[in-house]
């Protein structure tokens, strides 16, 4: 018997848990996916929501730290996701906590770089903002406009704030895992070049994998990044019980 690594999912920004919930069915063979809830919303919405990518990031952080148990585990984020899950592999290596085999980002700039949705999007009104997500494919499907404003855009311009205020060190910090990335040909979110940037940021290496499609395709092709994703996974699996 072999036991599955853990694939830990962080969503995007104003996204919740419940978005990677079917990737557990994808996954199932070859890993045991964990969606991570961001404070705020969800199972945890009474929790006030972070001011900041690396205060999500230690939170998130530590509940790697204590269902992983070194445990070998993935960390795979989208879009501002990405870049959580890039600071947490590195609060976890700070810890030396061992068991991270990969950290995989999607649809995400390197941290060096700006991200590509500017301070000047805090500023629009309701209407404009969920414009700008329509565009690139964001808006949840059945959204009304009272939910949207009672709920939703709350929590996206929470964590808009938090990724466009986001500062790196300079230069980057590496992590010790590798990166493997995914980048749509069509993401207007995204930098051309943005596959360059992320190999500055890991000492053990960087795949970038470009897709066609926009900034969400990827919840469109998961079929396509579990096969990517699966000799790694497999190879991570260790003899002990199937879980």
């Amino acid at each position: 018997m072999r036991e599955r690594p853990l694939l830990f999912c962080v969503p995007y920004s104003g996204g919740s848990a419940r978005v990677f919930r079917p990737w557990r069915e994808r996954f199932a063979e070859h890993a045991e996916v964990v969606p991570l809830e961001l404070a705020g919303r969800g199972s945890r919405a009474a929790e006030p929501v972070p001011t900041s990518v690396r205060a999500t990031a230690a939170d998130l952080a530590r509940t790697v730290r204590e269902t992983a148990a070194g445990r070998p585990h993935f960390l795979f984020g989208h879009s501002m996701g990405g870049l959580v899950a890039y600071e947490m592999a590195l609060a976890n290596r700070d810890l030396a906590f061992p068991g991270l085999r990969m950290v995989v980002v999607s649809g995400r700039n390197p941290p060096q770089r700006s991200a590509a949705w500017r301070r000047e999007v805090l500023s629009l009104d309701d209407r404009a903002l969920l414009a700008e997500l329509r565009a690139v494919g964001g808006v949840p499907d059945g959204l009304s406009p009272s939910i949207a404003a009672a709920f939703f855009l709350p929590l996206l311009r929470a964590d808009l704030r938090g990724a466009v205020s986001y500062r790196p060190a300079s230069p980057p910090r590496r992590i010790s895992a590798p990166l493997l990335v995914f980048l749509g040909r069509g993401d207007a979110l995204v930098e051309a070049d943005a596959g360059e940037g992320w190999w500055r940021c890991t000492d053990a290496g960087c795949t970038v994998v470009r897709h066609d499609g926009h900034h969400f395709t990827i919840f469109e092709r998961v079929g396509e990044l579990a096969a990517t994703l699966r000799p790694f996974l497999e190879a991570a699996a260790r003899p002990g019980r199937a879980r």
